[in-house]
């Protein structure tokens, strides 16, 4: 058992320098904030730093105990994940971060490489888990993370706790992970990483250059098997003393929410992510003349701070409290760079490899240049030999596990790593990315061309074309097109390759040498495979085209004619991502061979399609195809809605549907409300005079609190309220008691497993000559901005002939926003704006952007 030794230790008499050394020399966790301040938030729940250490030392009592014992960690981002993983470094172990999503076979692959003792894993993979182990025929032990995640631990509150014999050091050299390379060329080797590798990385960017530190939380959001996630968003961090924030799924809202109720100050994530983030931005800003305006002002006086107030509101909408923005994994488009820039977002680009640690170079705080990766760590020695970037220093590391011959060709007699990256350092030291000489495409004309050049070029044709894959067709260029979704949603793959062809191949030919040009096409209406960190697996890309030709050679069957609508929907969707035959009886993994990158993309499908969240680790246990669209069906919460005749569905018959009742005390209590309101936060009521005297009305409110309820009601007449519905989702409303007064106060529940039936119920209010209260962002704000509308309202009032009164609520998300449950003394204001009603020639969309344009004020 390891031994421990208390002291109390006064922060104030140490510099920051002092106090990183102290604590990365006699501890493996130091906590540089004030011991009981937050690590580690999830949800709701927050771990302090004296709760972490407690967490270790438990999980460590578990993990195996023998200096040098390997242990896997299997398991989805969580808290626990964490624990695991500090306590094997606590018992002065081997860590080996494993993905989540991987099959029997990768696990029983590392579990035979490494030989580990044990398994840390959740409930989720633990079938996964037991399955590998029975495979490998190994006595490895598995433990489940979910069993001592969140049990009790006594806290030791006022004092720091430093362990005597600390690891964390720039001297220790012994292997404290293995990672294994997620497989950009073959099959995957494990790295193997000591902690002078780790030190040397962390000393760099929280003393050398104090990126990280005690007042800047990290967002965590990629998967932590990966080499920077864990490193840049979990043992900096928390070495740090800043903590962490665990953002649940990679949902846009779920990232919003963290970054809102995390603070975060930095947040890690790819290329893809930041041009996804980037393009939605910009695409905003094009559509009106004036933000163009102000973009292109910014742009020509490259001032951060003009940026970040003339886009205070984008700063907003990502937090509030970001400092920095790392990119990782992969190079960022210069355009990408450039334009964040100009909208005052401090972009840092890191550039490395999980041979180092990961970090070899990285750009500085005020010396970002778009397409540059910045200066290598101080301890780090770069030389260029014949255009390839060599690198030699404390993060090069130990070797490839059991594969000496193959880490001989990697690291020479010297100690430089031959990164295979091509490159050149300019006059201050920094290095700038060219290339990968393994990339290289030699034609048999001696021209040497790097594919990621041309498909950055095809790229930009963004309106047509979503990613690119450029590779050799014989002595040709061919080049493996992802159309974008929304413009080819309606055509055929023959149609597509035609006018891509014409839009984008023959412009794209016309602006290059002839060596250069492609002349060959495949349509390919999946993801082009990449590693989780966005890396193009180009060894993959020869089986790709195989398929894809396999596919249009023999046309897909035809489909059952009695298969249900989700059915009809999911199938389509595979075959064109996969182009291959999909039944009802094909499994994902062993019919359809679906990696983990392919599961992803299908949980984003089905969520941005039927609202249903699949996780995309639980696809395999689903019997088929047919059992995922069965239980779509049950809980999806949407369709596509354009595509449905919903002036058929708003006729059928709802006499069977029953309607919500109203109390006699419904409006005393309501009023009782706006009573409150109006001393408590001076609630101004505004427009009451655009209120319809005895009409029907569908009233339309932004959304910014809890109470938003009350607030939008608050310039009825008692004769109104009585004949005023409400639509709430039934995640608001939970337990018998709530529900019980919900269906006595006019509120109609939006049913998850039913919402065709829910619509129904409004519809019926509506034809009874009541009114509705819908809010159209369905959610509240995350940062006080206006969310994107739900079509809704709109086809009720299109295809009922209701009126649309639009409500502008100010002041209420100051006074409680998400999260917070006490309601501040903010004023807030209530504005009821001119009635807008539906036209026959308008559509759902239309109408859904007019109410929203009027709350905007636009």
């Amino acid at each position: 058992m390891i031994k421990f030794y208390f002291f109390i230790i006064p922060l104030q008499n140490f510099s920051k320098d002092t106090i990183y050394i102290l604590y990365t020399h006699y501890i493996n966790i130091h906590m540089i904030k004030e011991y009981q301040n937050i690590a580690i938030m999830v949800g709701e729940r927050n771990i302090s730093y004296s709760q972490l250490l407690d967490y270790i030392n438990l999980f460590s009592t578990y993990t195996p105990q023998g200096k040098g014992d390997k242990t896997l960690v299997f398991s989805e981002n969580r808290e626990g994940w964490i624990y695991a993983f500090f306590s094997i470094w606590q018992n002065k172990g081997v860590a080996v971060p494993v993905d989540a999503s991987s099959t029997v076979s990768d696990v029983v692959y590392i579990l035979k490489d490494c030989k580990p003792q044990c398994i840390w894993t959740s409930k989720e993979r633990l079938s996964v888990a037991e399955e590998a182990v029975k495979e490998s025929g190994m006595p490895i032990k598995i433990l489940l993370i979910d069993d001592y995640e969140q049990v009790s631990c006594p806290q030791k509150e006022g004092k720091l706790y430093i362990q005597e014999d600390g690891i964390f050091t720039a001297e220790n050299k012994e292997m404290a992970l293995i990672i294994y390379t997620s497989g950009t060329t073959g099959s995957p080797k494990g790295v193997m990483i000591s902690y002078a590798n780790l030190y040397a990385n962390c000393h760099s960017v929280t003393v050398d250059v104090p990126i990280f530190d005690s007042t800047r939380r990290t967002l965590i959001l990629l998967p932590l098997h990966h080499v920077l996630p864990l490193v840049g968003t979990v043992i900096m961090p928390i070495l740090a003393g800043g903590g962490v924030a665990i953002c649940p799924t990679l949902s846009g809202p779920d990232i919003m929410d963290t970054l809102v109720k995390g603070k975060i100050a930095i947040f890690v994530g790819v290329p893809r992510l930041w041009t996804t983030i980037y393009l939605g931005i910009k695409k905003k800003i094009d559509a009106s003349p004036v933000a163009r305006a102000l973009f292109k002002l910014c742009e020509v006086v490259n001032s951060p701070k003009l940026s970040r107030i003339i886009f205070k509101a984008v700063h907003q909408k990502l937090g509030g409290n970001l400092t920095y923005c790392v990119s990782g994994g992969a190079s960022l488009d210069t355009e990408i760079g450039c334009g964040l820039r100009t909208l005052g977002i401090t972009m840092l680009e890191g550039y490395g490899m999980t041979e180092t640690a990961p970090i070899i170079s990285f750009t500085r705080p005020g010396d970002v240049i778009p397409g540059c990766v910045g200066k290598p760590m101080s301890t780090v020695d770069v030389k260029i030999v014949n255009g390839e970037i060599c690198v030699k220093g404390p993060n090069v590391m130990l070797g490839y596990y059991n594969r000496p011959e193959e880490t001989a060709q990697v690291i020479d007699q010297d100690g430089y790593v031959h990164t295979g990256d091509l490159g050149y350092l300019d006059e201050l030291g920094r290095i700038h990315i060219t290339g990968r000489s393994k990339e290289i495409i030699v034609l048999s004309n001696g021209k040497n061309i790097q594919p990621a050049e041309l498909e950055y070029k095809l790229e930009k044709y963004d309106q047509y074309v979503k990613e690119v894959a450029v590779t050799q067709d014989g002595d040709m260029l061919r080049a493996i097109i992802v159309p974008k979704e929304e413009w080819a949603a309606n055509l055929s793959d023959a149609e597509v390759e035609e006018q891509l062809k014409r839009l984008v191949i023959e412009p794209y030919n016309l602006t290059v040498v002839n060596y250069k040009k492609v002349m060959s096409l495949s349509v390919f209406r999946g993801a082009l495979p990449r590693t989780k960190l966005d890396k193009l697996q180009r060894f993959k890309l020869k089986d790709l085209i195989k398929d894809i030709d396999k596919a249009e050679a023999h046309p897909l069957e035809k489909p059952q004619t009695n298969e249900t609508l989700e059915m009809k929907i999911l199938r389509k969707y595979i075959e064109e991502e996969k182009k291959v035959i999909v039944k009802p009886t094909s499994h994902i993994e062993t019919d359809l061979a679906f990696d983990s990158l392919d599961c992803v993309s299908l949980e984003g499908f089905i969520e941005r399609t039927f609202g249903v969240q699949i996780k995309s680790g639980t696809f395999a246990q689903y019997a088929n195809i047919q059992e995922i669209a069965d239980y779509i069906a049950q809980y999806k919460t949407r369709s596509e809605v354009e595509n449905i005749d919903w002036h058929s569905i708003l006729s059928s018959d709802t006499s069977s549907l029953n309607i919500a009742s109203t109390w006699r005390i419904h409006t005393k209590v309501v009023h009782l409300m706006h009573k409150f309101l109006r001393n408590h936060n001076d609630l101004e009521i505004n427009g009451i005079e655009n209120l319809p005297l005895g009409g029907q009305f569908i009233m339309a409110p932004n959304h910014q609190s809890a109470i938003d309820g009350n607030i939008c009601t608050a310039g009825l007449s008692d004769y109104t309220l009585r004949n005023t519905y409400y639509y709430a989702t039934e995640e608001h409303i939970k337990g018998y008691l709530l529900q019980l007064i919900a269906r006595h106060n006019n509120v109609i529940l939006m049913q998850h497993q039913n919402l065709k039936d829910s619509i129904l119920r409004m519809a019926k209010v509506l034809k009874m000559g009541k009114n509705i209260v819908i809010f159209p962002e369905g959610a509240r704000t995350h940062d006080g901005q206006m969310q994107t509308f739900k079509k809704t309202f709109a086809i009720l009032s299109k295809e009922l002939d209701i009126p649309i009164i639009p409500v502008r609520i100010e002041g209420a998300y100051e006074a409680m926003p998400r999260g917070t449950k006490h309601l501040g003394r903010n004023k807030i204001t209530v504005t009821y704006l001119p009635v807008i009603k539906p036209t026959e020639d308008i559509t759902y969309q239309q109408l859904s952007d007019k109410v929203r344009n009027a709350i905007l004020g636009k």
